[in-house]
């Protein structure tokens, strides 16, 4: 039997709060990226919802 030893890579070590901690500041959107991405799904509801009232309306008007 052979024991499979997994090597330790300390070049990627997953306990270095240091590297943590700099990813996560780098993942973080920025206040202006939050809110781009907020208007913009507020706009696309709007949308959706001026679709579904304007579709309504025109089969409305097919059935008179």
């Amino acid at each position: 039997m052979s024991k499979q030893t997994e090597e330790y890579n300390w070049l990627d070590d997953p306990f270095d709060e240091k590297k943590i901690a700099k990813e996560q500041q780098q993942a973080q959107m920025s206040s202006r990226s939050k809110l781009a991405v907020g208007i913009g799904c507020l706009v696309v509801l709007v949308a959706l919802v001026l679709f579904v009232v304007l579709g309504i309306g025109a089969l409305g008007s097919l059935f008179e």
